[in-house]
Parts: C-alpha cells; sequence; structure tokens
C-alpha cells in the first residue's frame, strides 16, 4: 500500500482543502519554519488509529460548525487486489440466483479511481473507509482497516548513540541501532552464536567488520576514510562494541557515541530505519522525518538522501526539509513546495518549474547545481553544454539505462573556450576533482593542448581528467534528439520575429531549411546550427546557442523523444572517470550478496 494523495481540511494552519500529489517512494515538503511543514506530517499521523483530531488541531480561522477532515487515497498491491476481488459482491440484476442476504448488504461506496480511501473528520474521530474499488459489504470493514499501513515519525535524535550491546538487550527498542548495524553486516541471523569468544566468533566478526566498512563507506561520503570494527568485551565475550578506525586519531579507537552530532544524526536515522522496516519485514509502513538534515553537513544531507532511496523501495518516505541539499534532484516531481498565505497553508506541486522558482522564493537561495558543496566537477565549454548532457542523464535515467546520482557532482560551465583553461584551474584550486569534457573539434584539440600545458601537474596526479567527444562531435551531435532540437531552433527563430527582434528573409522556408540540422561528418552539429540560423535572417545573425538549448528544455518535458545510444556510452564513460555513485547507497545489494 502506497498513499498516492492526502486531501486535508481545516486543519491547523490548512483552512482551505489542501490536495497532495505523493510520489510512491519519497516525498519531499519544502518551506520556511512555520509555513506548515509539520502541520501535514502530523494530519498524515492521524491515520494511525491513536492519533486523534483534537480541538486544538481545528483552524483558527473556521466557524465552530466547520468539519476538519483527512483523506487517504492508497494504491494498492496484486496481493491486495486479489483479496479485495474476493471480498466483493455483485448487483442483484446480474445475478438473480443469489441470496438477498448476500447482494443486497450494504456495501461501501465504489470509486473509480482503483484506491482505497480511508477518511477522519473531528465528529467521529474514527477511521472511516470513504470508498473502495469494489462492491464491498461493510460487514468487511475490519478487514479492510487492516490493511492501512502504520506511520512512523522520526525526529533528529536527542539520544545519545548505544553502541555496545549484549545478547539479551539486542532486540530491545532502544538498540534499535545495534539492531541496524548487525543486519547490515549480515550477522543478525546468527547473532546468538556472536556473544561468545572464540576463534570462529572472532573470525566472523572480523569479516562482518570488513563488510560493514565496505557498505558505510558507500552511504555515507564523509566517513569513507574510516574502518569499522566489531569487538568482543564483557565476560568471556558477552558483550560486543562497534569501534571506529580514524585515520585522524592515531593512538585509539574511537566509538559512534562519542562522534559529532550530525554523526549521530546521520546514523541513528540510518541503522533504525534499517532495522525497524526488516525487524517487521511484512508489516507496512510510512515513514516521516521532520527536518532530518539538522546538524548534517550539507555531504551528509546528500548521503541521507541516498539511504533513504534504499529504504524506499520497502517504505514509502515523506520529510519536510528548509535545505537545498536534501531537494531531490533526481525526481523532480518529489519536490512540493510548502507557503504560508493568507488563506493557509499551501502546497506547490510542481516548484521545479520556471528553474524552482518557487523553491527560490521559498527558501530565499539560488539554486547553483551542487556548485557550493560538490567534489566532483564536469567541467563543460558553454551552459547550453550543461543542459544537453543533463537532459540526457535524466531521460537515461528515467528509462532505467543509466544509474547515476545527479546530487553527486556539479557541471560548470566556462562561459565560452576563451575562459576554460582558467576555470579549470579555478576547480582544481578548490580541490575539487575535474573531469574536463571538451568537444571533438579544432576548439577542443586547442583546449586539450592548453590544459595538458598549464595544468600539468594536475593531469599527473589524476585531480584533472580530459574526456574528449568523438572526433567531429559537439554536444549537440552526442546528447540530443534531433528533431526536438529542430522544433527548438524554429520556435526560438518565431519568438525573436514576433517580438520584432529579427526579421525573416523574404520568401525563406524556414522549416525546410531546419531540416538540414543535422549530423554531418565535415562539422559538428553546433557549428551547422550557427551557420544555417544566421541564414534565416535579415541581416544574418546566429541564433543564441543557450536559448535554443533553454526551448530545447521545455520542449523536452513535454515531448520526451529517444536519444542516441552514443549519448548512453558517453555519460557512462563519464560516470566511470567521475566514479559517481549510483542513486541510491548500495547496502541493499551487498546484503544480498553477503546472505546468500
Amino acid at each position: 500500500m502506497r498513499l498516492k494523495n492526502l486531501a486535508i481540511t481545516g486543519f491547523r494552519s490548512i483552512k482551505d482543502e489542501v490536495v497532495l500529489i505523493l510520489d510512491e517512494r519519497v516525498s519531499i515538503l519544502i518551506g520556511a519554519n512555520d509555513h506548515g511543514k509539520s502541520n501535514i506530517l502530523a494530519a498524515i499521523q492521524c491515520l494511525n488509529d491513536e492519533f486523534q483530531i483534537k480541538p486544538e488541531d481545528k483552524n483558527w480561522d473556521l466557524d465552530k460548525d466547520s468539519v476538519v477532515k483527512i483523506k487517504w487515497h492508497f494504491s494498492y498491491t496484486d496481493d491486495v487486489k486479489t483479496i479485495l476481488k474476493g471480498m466483493s459482491v455483485q448487483e442483484v440484476d446480474s445475478q438473480p440466483d443469489v441470496q438477498p442476504t448476500t447482494a443486497t448488504e450494504e456495501c461501501f461506496p465504489i470509486n473509480s479511481s482503483e484506491e482505497i480511501i480511508y477518511s477522519r473528520d473531528n465528529n467521529s474521530n474514527k477511521i472511516s473507509i470513504e470508498s473502495l474499488p469494489f462492491r464491498i459489504p461493510i460487514s468487511k470493514g475490519k478487514d479492510i482497516l487492516q490493511f492501512k499501513p502504520r506511520v512512523e515519525l522520526f525526529v533528529s535524535p536527542t539520544t545519545n548513540i548505544v553502541d555496545q550491546v549484549k545478547v539479551t538487550e539486542l532486540t530491545q527498542p532502544q538498540f534499535e541501532f545495534m539492531q541496524g548495524i548487525f543486519r547490515l553486516a549480515g550477522i543478525w541471523e546468527n547473532r546468538q552464536e556472536m556473544f561468545t569468544q572464540n576463534d570462529k566468533t572472532s573470525r566472523l566478526l572480523d569479516e562482518a567488520s570488513e563488510r560493514l566498512t565496505k557498505i558505510l563507506n558507500d552511504k555515507w561520503n564523509q566517513g569513507r576514510e574510516l574502518k569499522w570494527k566489531f569487538e568482543h568485551t564483557g565476560s568471556n565475550g558477552d558483550t560486543i562494541v562497534i569501534k571506529i578506525q580514524d585515520p585522524a586519531i592515531k593512538s585509539q579507537y574511537t566509538r559512534p557515541s562519542m562522534r559529532s552530532s550530525g554523526f549521530k544524526t546521520f546514523f541513528l536515522l540510518s541503522m533504525i530505519t534499517s532495522a525497524r522496516t526488516q525487524n517487521k519485514p511484512n508489516d507496512s509502513y510510512i515513514f516521516l522525518f521532520d527536518e532530518p538534515g539538522t546538524y548534517l553537513h550539507p555531504h551528509a544531507q546528500l548521503d541521507l538522501q541516498r539511504s533513504l532511496e534504499s529504504i524506499s523501495e520497502n517504505t514509502q518516505i515523506i520529510y519536510t526539509t528548509h535545505s537545498i541539499f536534501l531537494i531531490n534532484k533526481n525526481h523532480h516531481d518529489r519536490n512540493l513546495v510548502v507557503n504560508k498565505t493568507k488563506q493557509g497553508t499551501k502546497v506547490d506541486q510542481k516548484p521545479f518549474i520556471n528553474n524552482w522558482k518557487s523553491v527560490r522564493a521559498s527558501l530565499g537561495i539560488l539554486l547553483s547545481n551542487n556548485f557550493l558543496i560538490a567534489d566532483k566537477t564536469l567541467l563543460v565549454e558553454g551552459p547550453s553544454d550543461i543542459i544537453y548532457v543533463l537532459n540526457a542523464m535524466k531521460t537515461f535515467k528515467k528509462e532505467n539505462k543509466l544509474d547515476i546520482d545527479l546530487n553527486d557532482f556539479s557541471i560548470v560551465d566556462a562561459g565560452c573556450s576563451e575562459n576554460y583553461i582558467a576555470m579549470a584551474k579555478l576547480m582544481l584550486s578548490e580541490g575539487r576533482e575535474v573531469v574536463a569534457l571538451i568537444d571533438g573539434n579544432g576548439t577542443g584539440s586547442t583546449i586539450d593542448k592548453q590544459l595538458g600545458k598549464y595544468c600539468e601537474a594536475e593531469i599527473k596526479s589524476k585531480k584533472l581528467k580530459i574526456k574528449a567527444l568523438p572526433s567531429g562531435k559537439s554536444s549537440e551531435d552526442i546528447f540530443c534528439n534531433i528533431e526536438n532540437l529542430q522544433e527548438s531552433i524554429l520556435d526560438v527563430a518565431q519568438e525573436l520575429v514576433d517580438r520584432g527582434l529579427r526579421s525573416f528573409k523574404q520568401d525563406i522556408d524556414v522549416r525546410k531549411k531546419s531540416e538540414a540540422i543535422k549530423p554531418h561528418k565535415n562539422d559538428t552539429l553546433g557549428k551547422i546550427i550557427e551557420d544555417i540560423t544566421k541564414s534565416f535572417f535579415q541581416p544574418e545573425e546566429k541564433i543564441s546557442k543557450l536559448s535554443i538549448a533553454l526551448k530545447y528544455e521545455d520542449i523536452c518535458a513535454k515531448n520526451s523523444k529517444l536519444i542516441p545510444n552514443t549519448a548512453l556510452a558517453e555519460l557512462t564513460k563519464i560516470k566511470e572517470i567521475l566514479k559517481l555513485r549510483s542513486e541510491k547507497s548500495s547496502d541493499i545489494a551487498i546484503l544480498e550478496e553477503t546472505t546468500e
């Protein structure tokens, strides 16, 4: 069961009905403090039987007779569908031989949206079944209510990490951190035998330490230099402690409980959620996180996103944030902006439109493609290259052909080829790992030679790597769908004329001219576009590459078409050279590997 839509009326800061369309895996409520994000989480929690709507939850601007109501719209699995069909009955007219006691029994309303819809209001204050996808008798209500997932709210931890445990304590709720550690290291199933120290269990703990280190180095980018170690302690090894070997501390091991607030927040959230889902694998959950980025460094916030992505395979997640580093750039439609207005809290379902305008307005920031924090940078020649490369990445990600975390790196343009070397030196001086993406033409060849001359030391140390596109090819050749590119050029040309900024040449057939804009062995597509577009106008003047790229992005958003497989090959090489991580933490795959 996954929560598809949430409708809230009259609850706290929400006056008129607000409908949230939620992602089946992860939804992100973005907004400044005190705009209503936490109120939405509280409304979702009311799905639990014990969380009733309290008198003080009623919106203060409503009259006394107004009703507070929350509706949860759920999609369901095939297994649940089979059970629902088994409960359903048919109309008497369609089955004249059916006994009236069965066929005429009062049933729940039917919806056409194929959803299970629950509701709660402040009158009855009980969870009700609003409607179902099949005609099911009201007598089956208790069974239908059993499908409800459990809602769990996680806040930034205020307690310390418990990093040592006895076997009798391991299954207790206060030791969920250690439960998650044991599961991640692959020793949960044989935990009973681990709490006696002998040659065999010592070896098993050493192997578990290596597995845990490998997994956590993937999960937590900031801690990739740390080594994790299980040790026996206590009476004959009846206690197991987890220690950390930190290269910055030469004289001794350290412990998770002794680390920073950000460290403890990240690992408590990651381990506890992992433990809770695996302790009850057959239970259905919705996990809510209220500002999980509190205390976390921006790098750790990006790592937390990857951990949540892994968890969301089995558990739906909804979290609030006012941090740009917890906005998901891999899946734009997962981001929702929550704003407080004179009419109460409202939700923008498409905040990514107009270059994330509503996000920027809500948080008062300028999004910059992770430029401020990314250790890995793809350096391109111009701003249009950023658009084409990113669009191709997103397209292949959507088609499940490319697994890459767009939060893991930045793409920076030099502005023009003349500034390329200066920008490369600037990026390198900040300690970044840089891949220089250059066209396969004369300009690219010149940049290649200049990089070899002015960045020789960085190339030798592999801080700078050069990736040239195939000979005679530009970004437009490799990363674009030619039909959408031609359409973009036509649209921009017509807009320039309509605004009185340009004039078409007399008797010119612009559409026919644009059909000649396609890859050619003698020139890059970028150069062909310049030559042909300037011939549209009197006087001759080429169309801005950036204007075409921005229009191309808009057209692709409405009508995505196939991008050449050559683009996938080039992007795969870039991923390998920059050593980019996959979108989610790899702990699940590693766990499956170790338990076979």
